[in-house]
């Protein structure tokens, strides 16, 4: 009969090689940057939307050259505030999207509603920077690269302020 140490060790080896497959990171590659659009906005917006949508002004639109792929890297950055919720497990969500004629595809990494950007602290929220970096390989077309928010719960209200928004294409992307 095995000890315990020697099964604990196997289940421990069993579990490293099993995730190290269902958590491999994803690695992208391009050249040099051909492209790089950048839109800011200094107003203040709020949202309470229970699904994600479209974040009013944060959207570039792009064109990948024909027979060519790019990666593409988005990165959003601002000042954000999440709640008045005083207790609780709620939070504020960014995600990235890549709207072309094929559909909506999420940049990577996919998180959706888990990628939280900020959350719910207790009794007061102040003001704070977030940023959030998200990157996909885009065959040739047209796209609207867009920032997206939403929040877990409606009864929480997410403000963005002083934002940028950063789009960069790469001349080759595999």
């Amino acid at each position: 009969m095995a000890s315990p140490m020697k099964s604990l060790v196997v289940f421990a080896l069993i579990a490293t090689i099993v995730s190290g497959h269902a958590f491999a990171a994803v690695t992208h590659s391009g050249g040099a940057a051909s492209k790089i659009t950048v839109v800011t906005e200094t107003n203040s917006q709020s949202t309470n939307s229970g699904s994600f949508i479209d974040l009013p002004g944060a959207t570039v639109s792009i064109t990948v050259p024909a027979g060519k792929t790019q990666l593409v890297q988005a990165r959003f950055t601002g000042e954000s505030g999440c709640g008045p919720i005083s207790s609780g497990s709620y939070w504020c969500s960014v995600q990235i999207v890549a709207v072309g004629t094929s559909g909506t595809v999420q940049m990577l990494p996919d998180s959706g509603l888990d990628g939280a950007f900020d959350s719910v602290p207790g009794t007061q929220d102040l003001w704070e920077g977030h940023a959030v970096e998200r990157s996909l390989v885009l065959p040739a077309g047209k796209y609207k690269v867009k920032a997206q928010w939403q929040v877990s719960d409606p009864a929480v209200t997410f403000s963005l302020d002083d934002w940028s928004f950063t789009v960069t294409q790469y001349a080759v992307g595999k």
